[in-house]
């Protein structure tokens, strides 16, 4: 959780905590009661995505742009944040990381393909999602693999995420790669350290990659999600990768 998020839902903590009526909800619907509740008190540039029914009786999850869902009572009365646990004979189950990865599934379902860089193998076995900057060393580590990915069947979809942010040097390399007539030599290259010609185009995706990643949670790169919606954090070689991947499919 980021120290934006943090300071977010402290905010909200405070403001239920000195703002809580006893509004009767019997001739409201309970998801307008609490969008209202919730429009009293957000944060000036907080957007509310949605609210949406929960497993758990009386609560509702509701998204926000760029920011961890939080849990509402049906009477607009009570928040809570972090993750909801489900209690079964096997166990806990981590009913929150499960939605998270619904979510980030349907996302990486509803990007167009033609704006990404993909790396695809003869035969598909797995496909990932791989968000990168050509100024990370694990990312350059990842890359200079890509053959011994393909080789185990892995297909390569690579969404830029230039760490140092929009506008930075990072972020020029990486549009340069995207606005070049070959994307996937030139991205190679700038993994191997080397230089391309700089080709700034209006239509690039990179900033879209980029809030995208924000709002999946991205805090470093690579960051890799499955086709399942999970996300893995961080380098890992070929052969550990597959093997997470055959157990999770």
């Amino acid at each position: 959780m980021n120290k934006y998020t943090k300071y977010f839902i402290f905010t909200l903590l405070f403001l239920f905590s000195v703002g809580c009526s006893s509004e009767s909800t019997s001739t409201k619907d309970e998801i307008e009661v609490v969008k209202n509740r919730l429009n009293e008190m957000l944060p000036e540039g907080i957007v509310m995505e949605s609210i949406q029914e929960t497993d758990m009786s009386g609560f509702y999850e509701v998204n926000f742009e760029g920011v961890e869902p939080l849990y509402v009572s049906s009477d607009g009365n009570y928040l809570v944040s972090g993750d909801i646990y489900l209690i079964t004979k096997e166990g806990l189950v981590n009913k929150s990381e499960a939605r998270r990865d619904y979510q980030r599934k349907v996302m990486m379902q509803n990007l167009d393909e033609e704006e990404l860089i993909i790396f695809e193998p003869e035969k598909i076995a797995h496909s990932i999602y791989v968000f990168t900057d050509v100024d990370c060393g694990y990312c350059r580590q990842f890359h200079n693999q890509i053959d011994a990915y393909l080789s185990l069947g892995i297909k390569v979809h690579y969404l830029a995420y230039p760490r140092a942010g929009i506008g930075s040097d990072s972020y020029n390399k990486i549009a340069s790669a995207w606005c070049n007539t070959d994307p996937n030599n030139s991205l190679t290259l700038l993994k191997q350290g080397r230089e391309i010609d700089r080709l700034l185009c209006e239509d690039n995706p990179v900033e879209s990659h980029f809030e995208l990643g924000r709002a999946m949670g991205v805090q470093g790169t690579p960051s890799i999600v499955t086709e399942e919606g999970k996300m893995i954090p961080g380098y890992l070689p070929p052969e550990d990768l597959l093997n997470i991947l055959t157990t999770s499919s």
